[in-house]
This record gives C-alpha cells, structure tokens and sequence, in this order.
C-alpha cells in the first residue's frame, strides 16, 4: 500500500470536518443575518415612535405622556438587549469562520 492510499482516510476525516464547518458558518451567517434584521426593524420602530411621540406630546395629558415615556424607555431597553445580541452573533460568526479557515487548511 502506497503513502497516498494509506493517506486517503485521514483526508476524507478531514474533508468531512471541513463540511461541518462550513455548515455550521452557513448557520451561523443566517442567524447573523436575521439578527440584523430584527435590530434594524426594532432601531425603525423606535425612530418612529420617538417622531410620533414628540409631534402628539404637546396635546397629549400627563398620565398619558407618562405611559409614553415608559413604553419608549421599554423600547430602549429592548433595543440594547437585542444589539447585545447581535453582538454577540457577529462573535459567533467571526469565531466559525476562524474554525472554518482552520479546518479548510489541515484539509
């Protein structure tokens, strides 16, 4: 048996691992991308309900500018939480596409 055959399972072990990291960085690409959507669609809202919630103000009473207010802090707070998210998924996507580089090279 010749060194290429005796070489050919460690190759294809290796071309199999490569497959799952390019799997798992395809996934993670998608819910990177879906991550930034639902950010982008939630930073929309709040800019829109920031606009609509200074134009009503001067005609609004108090207790329902106050529950305005509290919505809007609400929104904020979900806003930070969801950017964390995202944050955390572009260091998941960068960290699959390390592993990903590396599996490609011992393949």
């Amino acid at each position: 048996m010749n060194r290429a055959k005796r070489l050919e399972p460690i190759a294809d072990y290796a071309g199999k691992l490569e497959d799952e990291a390019a799997r798992r960085l395809a996934a993670s690409a998608k819910a990177l991308q879906t991550k930034e959507r639902e950010v982008e669609q939630l930073r929309s809202y709040l800019a829109e309900y920031r606009q609509r919630a200074e134009l009503e103000r001067p005609s609004t009473d108090s207790m329902r500018w106050q529950n305005s207010r509290a919505f809007l802090a609400r929104l904020c707070e979900v806003v930070a939480a969801q950017e964390a998210e995202l944050a955390s998924a572009v260091e998941r996507h960068r960290l699959e596409t390390e592993r990903w580089r590396d599996s490609y090279r011992r393949s």
